[in-house]
C-alpha cells in the first residue's frame, strides 16, 4: 500500500469515529447538560449541530412544562 493511500485511509476511519451529535430529545431530558453546551457555544469553545440541538432542548423542555402547568389547571 502506497503512504498516500495510507493516509487517505487513516483519515477516512478518524472522520468515520466522530461521535454522532446529542438530539434535541437528549438535551431536552438533561437541562444541565443542555444549559452548560450553550454556555460553551457562546463562548465559543463548543461549535457544531450540538449548539443548535441544545437551544432546542431548552425550548422543548420550556413548552413541556408549561403545556404540564396548562393541563393542571383543568
Amino acid at each position: 500500500m502506497s503512504r498516500g493511500a495510507l493516509i487517505l485511509l487513516v483519515c477516512v476511519a478518524v472522520a468515520g469515529c466522530s461521535p454522532q451529535p446529542r438530539s434535541v430529545s437528549f438535551f431536552a431530558a438533561n437541562l444541565a447538560t443542555a444549559k452548560a453546551v450553550v454556555a460553551e457555544c457562546r463562548s465559543g469553545a463548543h461549535r457544531g449541530p450540538e449548539c443548535e440541538n441544545a437551544q432546542a432542548g431548552i425550548a422543548s423542555a420550556a413548552r413541556d412544562a408549561r403545556m404540564h402547568e396548562f393541563h393542571k389547571a383543568f
